[in-house]
């Protein structure tokens, strides 16, 4: 299965990101921000999986949550 990853500005933003795509029932996982998208690999992003991306973002968007990356796809490296 794909995922896709949201980049935020500050780990303030991912926090609260996690905690209102929980309350919108949107699995979401925080995880370092992976090298492919940023070289200092700092800062979290928000897994989540590839059909709920655009309601991940919909609902962020809507509650005032910067994102700079949306949606980015993820291939998992076996």
């Amino acid at each position: 299965m794909l995922s896709c990853v949201i980049t935020f500005p500050s780990v303030y933003h991912a926090f609260r990101a996690k905690k209102i795509l929980k309350e919108h029932s949107i699995v979401a996982e925080l995880v370092p921000v992976p090298r492919e998208l940023s070289a200092s690999c700092e800062g979290l992003a928000a897994q989540v999986a590839e059909q709920d991306v655009d309601k991940a973002v919909e609902v962020l968007g809507a509650k005032g949550i910067v994102m700079l990356q949306k949606g980015v796809k993820l291939v998992q490296a076996y």
